[in-house]
């Protein structure tokens, strides 16, 4: 009976020893655990306040307005026009030789060396028969009609104002040189016999002087204009076989003087035409 009590004393012993293994290896574990914890949650922390802050992002950029593509402005370089001309040299002196007023044509290509300021060259012809009056160029009889025949061509300055956009006006003033020619005529005698007259020449240099204005009728494109020029033609620059004495053979196979043609001493040109803008 004793042996057997002994026996279950023993058991409860040994249950209460591994209880309290058990219960102090859970406080053990326990602690452990805890402890694992505080530490993680205290560096966590420390770690996020030794980190640099991140970079914020920059600013986005403001939207632009698209760019708006249109055509370059508009610069005007070049004209090149032609029209009609009327044509009127003044001759000196009193011979009784008076040059017609001829109606023919004008050139000009102009280029713009700034805003206000243009060179031009130009280029006018002019063609018309006349009739030489009774006794002309010392002859006696009735010399008839004679071919007339100039064209000149040179450079002007044409200092420009702009009326508006489409509007232009401009004075002028250069220098050209130019050839006259005169054709063959016969001359009917008193008494009844022709003989002829050969054809002569001559050149001169003129100094014009002008007015103009254009409006573009077709803006950027094409443009009217009308311009009047004044010219003066130096004496001593006017050379040739016109200007001279010449020889004839008469009806009577007699050899006879023939006159000089009158040198110019001005003349006049207009010209009415369109431009061709470049």
């Amino acid at each position: 009976m004793r042996a057997r009590v002994k026996r279950l004393d023993e058991r409860r012993r040994k249950g209460r020893r591994t209880l309290a293994s058990a219960a102090a290896f859970t406080l053990a574990l326990g602690g452990a655990t805890g402890t694992a914890r505080g530490a993680g949650a205290t560096e966590e922390p420390s770690t996020a306040e030794a980190a640099p802050p991140a970079p914020e992002p920059p600013p986005r950029p403001k939207e632009l307005p698209p760019l708006e593509i249109g055509s370059p402005p508009f610069t005007r370089h070049l004209d090149f026009g032609g029209g009609v001309a009327l044509v009127h040299r003044i001759p000196s002196g009193d011979t009784g030789v008076r040059y017609p007023a001829s109606v023919g044509m004008g050139l000009w290509a102009r280029v713009d060396i700034t805003s206000y300021l243009r060179a031009s060259l130009y280029a006018v012809r002019a063609e018309r028969d006349f009739n030489l009056p009774s006794g002309a160029l010392g002859l006696v009889g009735d010399p008839g009609e004679v071919e007339f025949y100039t064209y000149s061509l040179g450079l002007r300055l044409m200092p420009t104002w702009h009326i508006t956009p489409r509007a232009r006006a401009w004075v002028a003033a250069g220098a050209g040189w130019g050839r006259l020619e005169l054709g063959r005529f016969d001359v009917t005698a008193p008494g009844g016999g022709v003989f002829p007259v050969r054809e002569r020449a001559a050149s001169f240099v003129e100094i014009p002087l002008g007015l103009g204005a254009s409006f573009d009728v077709v803006p950027r494109w094409l443009a009217i204009e009308l311009e009047t020029t004044g010219a003066f033609y130096p004496e001593v620059a006017q050379r040739g076989r016109a200007f001279e004495d010449g020889q004839a053979i008469d009806a009577s196979g007699r050899r006879v003087t023939v006159g000089p043609y009158p040198k110019f001493a001005g003349g006049f040109v207009t010209t009415l035409g369109l431009s061709l803008v470049l």
